[in-house]
């Protein structure tokens, strides 16, 4: 069935997002919700150790479970034994695969909550027995995971998707060290975790190469661990400095807090960075941007050096291109960048 504002609240919320990075960093905004609107409701979180940094020690969150990626039967009836450890009212399919809607239904919640039938995948559906209502096909999945505290009578049509990551005392020390020496610097996120979605070395090294020609530093290169030949090869020769491999989820954030802004493309950095505030100028190739850029105003979206509408409301059609992230050339996001860095010196003059 189709849930409509349930009055009936629960007293203890099990959310399940297992991955990957940008997606747990959204779907947050479920359990920052609930907490909002009653702190006194026990919310617990089913994650995979790869997205563990994100939950633990989150605001909004009591409890972490933490799921390994693997098909043994015994360490997932160990998983569902601490689920049921935490008697809750009712538990969240966040993620709409057949696993994370499982470990919802199987942690012996009353009410388990999905995503409207048209779209979960591998038939999910199945295992809730209430579901958020369907929304427009081209919503932002921040919006559709609001859905989920509305059904639930945390939230209501007027609320905001409340945004919010834990704070690491070692990356927040970290990040301001960085400031310290290099003061506001313009980030270059190089890494992305599909072939499909990298915007290519020599795109970024061309960047770099421009924004220093027209003054705009100091330039910092992110990236995974499997990005440092990547950082290597932007680099070289160049007055940038490479953090790539060098650094932590909760590093990666506090940076981009107190950046002037982030270049990158479809990637978990993308969302922490809007997650925190920090202007984005992102490069989409083949990926749906209406549904998963980065939230809020003051972004800029690029495919194939167009700019896409704002993604803090509906556009119509945004998400329906379809391009290679090596069709977007250096030049739109260099303008991009120049536009955003200006507009910030401006406040501050």
């Amino acid at each position: 069935m189709t849930g409509s504002g349930d009055t009936n609240r629960p007293r203890s919320v099990l959310c399940v997002r297992l991955g990957a990075i940008g997606d747990v960093a959204n779907a947050l905004t479920v359990a920052s919700a609930i907490k909002a609107a009653d702190p006194d409701v026990r919310v617990g979180w089913a994650t995979h150790p790869l997205s563990a940094p994100l939950v633990c020690g989150h605001p909004a969150v009591d409890r972490v479970h933490l799921v390994p990626r693997t098909r043994s039967p015994r360490a997932l009836a160990g998983v569902v034994r601490e689920l049921r450890s935490g008697d809750y009212d009712a538990a969240l399919d966040l993620q709409r695969l057949q696993k994370s809607a499982l470990l919802a239904r199987l942690s012996g919640a009353r009410r388990v909550v999905g995503f409207d039938r048209p779209r979960t995948k591998e038939v999910s559906w199945i295992w809730t027995n209430e579901r958020i209502a369907t929304g427009p096909r081209e919503e932002h999945m921040l919006l559709q995971y609001m859905r989920f505290p509305r059904l639930l009578g945390f939230a209501d049509e007027s609320t905001p998707p409340p945004r919010e990551l834990p704070s690491d005392p070692e990356a927040v020390a970290f990040a301001e060290a960085l400031v310290d020496e290099l003061r506001s610097p313009v980030l270059l996120n190089l890494g992305a975790s599909k072939p499909a979605k990298l915007w290519p070395a020599g795109s970024f090294r061309a960047l770099c190469q421009e924004l220093l020609a027209a003054g705009v530093g100091p330039l910092v290169l992110l990236g995974g661990p499997g990005d440092k030949e990547l950082g290597a090869e932007v680099a070289a020769g160049l007055d940038v400095r490479d953090l790539s491999g060098a650094t932590t989820l909760p590093m990666v954030w506090e940076i981009a807090r107190r950046a002037r802004v982030m270049v990158t493309g479809d990637t978990g950095a993308m969302h922490l960075a809007a997650a925190v505030g920090a202007p984005v100028v992102a490069v989409f190739g083949p990926g749906d941007a209406g549904r998963t850029g980065p939230y809020g105003p003051g972004h800029v979206l690029l495919r194939g050096g167009v700019r896409v509408p704002s993604l803090d409301g509906l556009a119509p059609g945004r998400g329906s291109a379809v391009s290679r992230m090596d069709e977007t050339p250096v030049g739109p996001v260099r303008e991009a960048v120049l536009e955003i860095v200006k507009t910030a010196e401006s406040r501050v003059r």
